[in-house]
């Protein structure tokens, strides 16, 4: 679905899907797999939703949140498990018509395996009642695992990859450039942007609308620079997802779609070699979580609270905001700093010589 093109030692040209050079076949495939997302995601979400109402089970709300947010006590959760299955349908697809891709199946193997230490996570809050699941430590643990996987498993670069070729992993896009990093580093900047993606869009997750609406934009533009098609099927799962998540949400992503976005959205970045612009594209996870740090270390050295409440959007909820306002305003952010990092490669492409 895409080609790449190196044009110098230390040049990179980014193509993604080339919606100008696309022949006919590769447009069937990508609404094949806009549909499979499509499809996916308003069957498992609807069966998800009448199944949880029928036998009485869905969100156990913190008690400790905004006390508007006790309504929704019970509203069916899980959502987000449409984006695994999406994923795993549309890598099928794409095995089936095309060959075997070990990229494209540890891909989707990955999305698999975050996505499993989710549904653990929300069945184990389901079953107990509590909004408690996994212990932090447990669910930690398992993400390290996958990130270090996922670091190990994209070190290798190929020519066959849609955004860069010949290079290895730990060089990472700068601009038009290849920036070299040490292993170390790579190994250490690829783990701590899944894990910490992962969580930042676990915690931002919390205001109807919002982490999907806010992963949306930076997994769209991520997904058409890869071009592998598992970031385009779970992308077209968020939009259907959002339907049903819109205030008044009828059902909630959970963990199981929370770890999945943040995971997937870094796993791309990894794939891409776009470390590096993770944090400008993922800047409003980047603030929730870094609102929750500064929160704790505020309280424990001084006994004062920065923020109402925090992540930051219940300081904005608390602070009069509705959270339509909240979850318009950060998708909007996000959306901006998506456009502002398109800008980037354009110019990028642009100034190359001999481009």
């Amino acid at each position: 679905m895409c080609n790449g093109d190196y044009v110098a030692s230390h040049y990179v040209l980014f193509y993604g899907f080339n919606l100008f050079r696309t022949s006919m076949s590769e447009w069937v495939t990508l609404f094949t797999i806009v549909l499979i997302g499509w499809v996916v995601a308003r069957e498992v979400i609807s069966t998800l939703i009448r199944v949880q109402r029928s036998t009485s089970v869905g969100q156990q709300v913190y008690e400790s949140g905004p006390a508007a947010h006790l309504a929704k006590q019970g509203t069916p959760t899980m959502g987000g498990i449409a984006f695994p299955i999406a994923a795993v349908v549309a890598a099928a697809y794409l095995t089936a018509e095309y060959h075997y891709d070990s990229r494209l199946l540890l891909m989707v193997g990955l999305v698999a395996s975050v996505a499993a230490i989710g549904f653990v996570d929300d069945y184990l809050s389901i079953k107990r009642r509590t909004s408690l699941g996994l212990r932090a430590r447990s669910k930690m643990l398992l993400l390290i695992i996958v990130a270090a996987v996922a670091a190990h498993g994209f070190l290798d670069g190929t020519a066959t990859d849609c955004a860069y070729s010949l290079t290895t992993g730990n060089d990472q896009w700068w601009f038009g450039r290849l920036l070299y990093l040490p292993i170390s580093w790579y190994y250490i900047l690829a783990i701590a942007a899944v894990v910490g993606c992962a969580n930042a869009v676990n915690l931002t997750d919390g205001v109807d609308g919002l982490a999907g609406s806010v992963a949306l934009p930076p997994l769209v533009v991520l997904s058409f620079l890869d071009g592998g098609g598992i970031g385009i099927a779970v992308a077209t799962a968020v939009v259907v997802f959002l339907f049903y998540n819109r205030y008044p949400a009828k059902v909630f992503m959970g963990d199981t779609g929370s770890l999945t976005l943040g995971a997937l959205l870094a796993f791309l970045a990894i794939k891409e070699h776009l470390l590096l612009f993770l944090p400008l594209l993922g800047i409003v996870f980047v603030v929730e979580a870094l609102s929750v740090i500064a929160q704790v270390i505020s309280f424990k050295l001084t006994g004062k609270r920065i923020f109402k409440m925090s992540p930051l959007h219940h300081h904005f909820e608390l602070s009069g905001w509705s959270e339509q306002r909240v979850t318009r305003t950060f998708a909007l952010v996000s959306l901006f700093a998506a456009v502002v990092f398109c800008a980037i490669v354009y110019y990028s492409n642009v100034r190359m010589p001999g481009t």
